[in-house]
């Protein structure tokens, strides 16, 4: 398992976000036991989540449940800096960031 889906995150709002996708780090046998996983949360660090506030997307779901569900954080100063590119392209912020995604990333292929 590689990613999965937050489906709880009591007390840590500001970390996960409720139907996100995150990715899933190896744990070790006394994390695992514990009924912890270790998540890359919304602050690009990893912490340990109870399993329990997650549930598994199967590789084959992973593009469908991307393609629905994607949170961009920017700071305010890369977002000043996103919206006058967006502005002087002509484009909306979103669609300009959508580009540099599907530019740059090597996303699965959809099912």
């Amino acid at each position: 398992m590689n990613y999965v889906k937050c489906i709880a995150n009591s007390g840590n709002e500001a970390s996960l976000d409720v139907d996100a996708i995150y990715r899933v780090l190896p744990v070790n046998e006394t994390e695992r036991s514990g009924g912890m996983m270790r998540v890359i949360d919304n602050e690009g660090e990893d912490y340990l989540y109870p399993m329990r506030w997650f549930e598994a997307v199967p590789e084959e779901n992973l593009a469908v449940e991307l393609s629905e569900h994607l949170t961009v954080r920017l700071n305010g100063v890369t977002k000043l800096t996103v919206r006058d590119i967006a502005r002087r392209q002509g484009v909306s912020m979103a669609s300009l960031v959508r580009e540099w995604i599907e530019e740059r990333l090597d996303l699965p292929a959809a099912v």
